[in-house]
């Protein structure tokens, strides 16, 4: 007998926080399957597999990556990642920074409210 397999996609279960001028979001996948909405960066960007597997689709295709691993993303590039693997972790790490990239834009006593207004202006909200 045939056993089929419906997976529902859900978006992953996240935390955040910039310290530093660092912003990293952490991004859960509970179930296989499990997909977040695509996006883009105004900085390159780093993400860090911890546990788990993926598969990341981009402007230039798709590759899947098993944990630990470092992937690295160009500014710009629109990218989206499923979970390939139940209990998937990963952290999506840069920088936060002004115009061309060159100026520090949080302090080290940031606000929770400074945060959000800093995600929103630089599109980290998704």
């Amino acid at each position: 007998m045939l056993k089929l397999e419906l997976i529902v996609s859900r978006p992953p279960a996240t935390d955040f926080k910039i310290v530093d001028n660092v912003f990293v979001k952490l991004h859960h996948f509970l179930h296989k399957g499990d997909t977040h909405n695509g996006h883009s960066h105004t900085f390159d960007h780093i993400t860090l597999l911890s546990s788990g597997a993926v598969k990341m689709v981009h402007d230039n295709g798709e590759q899947e990556y098993k944990a630990p691993h470092l992937i690295v993303t160009p500014k710009g590039v629109k990218h989206q990642f499923t979970a390939l693997e139940e209990n998937t972790v990963f952290c999506c790490v840069h920088a936060i920074r002004d115009g061309d990239g060159v100026d520090d834009v949080a302090s080290p006593d940031i606000t929770s409210e400074k945060e959000f207004e800093l995600m929103t202006t630089y599109s980290l909200t998704t």
